[in-house]
């Protein structure tokens, strides 16, 4: 059965399921962020001494009534962790939108990994000569478009949409529900690229029928989602746990497609905004700054939630009245809540 993380990527977005046994044991990986393969470039090199990427690591506000635990002082570094689990070719490399936060060490990620299929969309995003790239590679940039037009060949690129059904990804329980190609148009015609964003539900088995919901919303605003509740709302109702989109940012969005989520759990980046949107998701809201990574195992007859920060984990099961967590060996991480079928 499944295990999923949630990293702890800077302000990026990182997520990982491996699928498991009964799936060859394949790997998917939705975006990339922080990944580093420990042989800099130059460019590399400066962008670790910058006061760009210094900057982003002392953006961690929490607000005066949560505690901030420090967890984005030390972020993972996805090459290391998907190593540790011995994890060394992924299967699918989901991209779900071409912004740098998304892409943040692509290039050092695809040098670490055999990578045999990535998701990507007929974007025109492009970037000026000279722009700024703040805290970010112009050299993953220039790698990532290497990818998108073409010109890399180690990897097969594909370009899904909503309602697309192939092999492998529904044998995998991966269901796309953004973008269509009116979104893909709309993004590129508008130069916003957030309407093409990847939205995918994945849903795993529960033993005596029905599944899991585990929905990646990506970046995806209020554009991606009257169609998604136009075309697939009874998917999306009372969802298992919600990845937040746009890593949970208060950004001027509609929030009315929460109340047909319902998420149980809502798991949120660690945002360079000042305001995470606490207060519009549903009671249980996990962030990366409180938890460090977050990973869910999952069976048939029921799904757990375990965090890399201990202190995190004593508070939120002290708060409940609950036992005091013990470590998981096998996830390197201590178990704080649990759902049953």
């Amino acid at each position: 059965m499944p295990i999923i993380h949630f990293l702890n990527v800077y302000e990026g977005d990182c997520n990982v399921i491996e699928h498991g046994p009964g799936h060859d044991n394949r790997v998917t990986v939705i975006d990339v962020s922080n990944a580093d393969n420990g042989v800099d470039t130059q460019a590399e090199q400066a962008l670790k001494a910058s006061q760009a990427r210094a900057e982003m690591r002392t953006r961690n506000y929490v607000p005066d009534e949560k505690i901030n635990y420090g967890q984005k002082h030390i972020p993972d570094n996805p090459v290391e962790y998907l190593k540790k689990r011995n994890i060394n070719s992924i299967f699918r490399f989901i991209i779900t939108h071409p912004d740098m936060d998304h892409l943040d060490g692509v290039k050092d990620f695809f040098d670490s990994f055999t990578i045999t299929n990535t998701w990507d969309t007929d974007n025109n995003k492009t970037m000026a000569a000279g722009a700024s790239f703040g805290p970010y590679n112009k050299e993953d940039w220039d790698f990532y478009t290497d990818i998108r037009d073409g010109r890399y060949k180690e990897t097969g690129r594909h370009t899904f949409f909503e309602h697309d059904a192939v092999a492998y990804f529904t044998q995998d329980n991966m269901n796309i529900l953004c973008p269509s190609p009116a979104l893909v148009s709309k993004a590129n015609d508008e130069e916003e690229y957030h309407h093409l964003s990847f939205v995918v539900l994945y849903t795993p088995p529960k033993r005596g029928g029905g599944t899991w919901k585990f929905l990646f919303a990506g970046d995806s605003h209020d554009v991606s989602w009257e169609l998604i509740l136009n075309k697939y709302k009874d998917e999306v109702s009372n969802i298992d746990v919600l990845f937040a989109p746009h890593h949970g940012r208060d950004s001027g969005r509609n929030y009315d497609f929460l109340k047909v989520l319902n998420p149980k759990v809502t798991l949120m980046g660690n945002a360079s905004s000042e305001h995470l949107a606490y207060d519009k998701y549903p009671p249980i809201r996990i962030t990366n700054n409180q938890a460090g990574y977050i990973i869910m195992d999952v069976t048939e007859d029921r799904f757990v939630i375990a965090v890399k920060n201990e202190a995190f984990a004593t508070n939120f099961t002290k708060k409940r009245g609950w036992p005091n967590p013990s470590k998981d060996w096998s996830l390197d991480a201590y178990p704080i809540i649990q759902f049953n079928t």
